[in-house]
């Protein structure tokens, strides 16, 4: 399957002059996780909650108080990319290899930014993929084997 049809469309972005704490207010606005950063249509980075997480502070009664700095500073520059035709199993390597749980789709022919790839929307795929199959049993065999004071066999 290519990334063409598992990417999100519909995406949320940010300027990298915005201040940090306008950055999380639109993800919690939209719910989402990650906010590609533009510079004039053309992509600069990468702001993920764990970014903005990082330069918060709590305050007490649940309250919590956002680094005044922009988007910039904290995003993480030069995103790795992919393009919609490569496959969705290569970017979940991608996502794997190098810890991150978002690669933005590009495309040199066509300018700008053109979606996203979630570590959601690959394990929405296996829910989709599951819901067609029919039911069938595990193909190898299992044990299950307790530890602890209260285990039969514990030494």
């Amino acid at each position: 399957m290519k990334v063409l049809h598992a990417m999100t469309r519909n995406v949320v972005c940010v300027n990298e002059e915005d201040s940090l704490e306008s950055a999380r207010d639109i993800m919690k606005e939209w719910e989402i996780r990650h906010l590609p950063v533009m510079r004039d249509k053309k992509l600069v980075g990468i702001l993920s909650d764990r970014d903005v997480l990082l330069h918060t502070q709590a305050e007490g009664a649940g309250s919590h108080q956002v680094s005044e700095r922009t988007v910039e500073d904290v995003m993480t520059k030069n995103p790795i990319t992919c393009s919609p035709s490569d496959s969705v199993s290569h970017i979940a390597g991608l996502m794997i290899d190098n810890k991150i749980d978002c690669v933005p789709v590009t495309d040199v022919n066509v300018s700008g930014l053109l979606g996203l790839v979630t570590s959601t929307d690959l394990l929405d795929l296996l829910r989709e993929r599951d819901l067609l199959e029919v039911s069938r049993g595990v193909p190898w065999s299992y044990a299950v084997r307790m530890f602890g004071s209260d285990a039969p066999g514990y030494v």
